[in-house]
């Protein structure tokens, strides 16, 4: 029999609060400011269904491999020119020295790019296309993929529908955004999550990890713009997709 000592206490942990639910999205969102960066070229490729994507390309003819980089929600002001997205391809510029290069692309109803929004699995086939777009212009080249937010979702179907991306990097996941059957990437996978990410609890991304086979990298003190810790992710990105770049 059991008994209870009456000057015991069981010390429960405090419950998790729940990750937040996106907002409704804003009637004109607000955009970011459209960067350049030296060699990049405009671009323009069609999907399987026939919509023209408009992207921002570098694919120097030395490059052995080029990662293709997945913007955040567009109802949500998210482009090609995100700040991710950017210190990412910045990154791959200052380290790669040509050996390395990247297509960014905005997704259909966004910018240039012909459509409209497809709720995030129409938009896997902008990437699929800018994936053989690539192989198009650099033949040969090893293919990544980095995702950010809605654009980790999107990106990581592309991955397993194309069969042949070496490696995939996930910025900031949420279970909202990779929900339902997303297939099973066969190469390495790694989650770059943020603490205190207020659309992904810890626990969250260690169940979508699992369900994956994802490494995790945690940046403490991070929420799900990553202000003033974004370099910080571009290197933990880079060294995953191109660790011979590693300085």
């Amino acid at each position: 029999m059991l008994v209870c000592h009456p000057c015991l206490r069981i010390v429960r942990d405090p419950p998790k609060p729940p990750s937040m639910d996106l907002p409704p999205p804003p009637l004109h969102p607000e955009l970011p400011p459209e960067v350049r960066i030296a060699g990049e070229e405009e671009l323009f490729f069609r999907t399987e269904d026939g919509v023209t994507i408009e992207g921002l390309g570098y694919l120097p003819a030395g490059a052995g491999r080029a990662a293709v980089l997945c913007h955040p929600h567009p109802l949500y002001g998210g482009t090609m020119h995100n700040a991710i997205v950017v210190v990412v391809a910045k990154r791959l510029l200052e380290l790669g020295q040509g050996k390395v290069g990247w297509l960014r692309l905005n997704y259909r109803g966004v910018g240039r790019s012909e459509g409209s929004y497809g709720a995030g699995k129409i938009e896997s086939l902008d990437v699929t296309a800018a994936l053989a777009e690539v192989r198009r212009r650099a033949p040969g080249t090893r293919l990544s993929l980095v995702g950010y937010s809605f654009g980790a979702g999107v990106g990581y179907r592309a991955a397993v529908k194309d069969g042949g991306v070496d490696n995939v990097a996930l910025v900031a996941p949420s279970p909202r955004m990779m929900h339902g059957d997303l297939g099973e990437f066969a190469g390495p996978t790694q989650i770059v999550a943020a603490s205190r990410d207020q659309f992904c609890t810890p626990d969250e991304t260690a169940e979508l990890a699992r369900r994956l086979g994802a490494s995790v990298r945690a940046i403490d003190g991070a929420d799900h713009y990553f202000v003033r810790f974004r370099r910080e992710v571009a290197r933990i990105v880079v060294s995953f997709i191109a660790p011979d770049l590693s300085p």
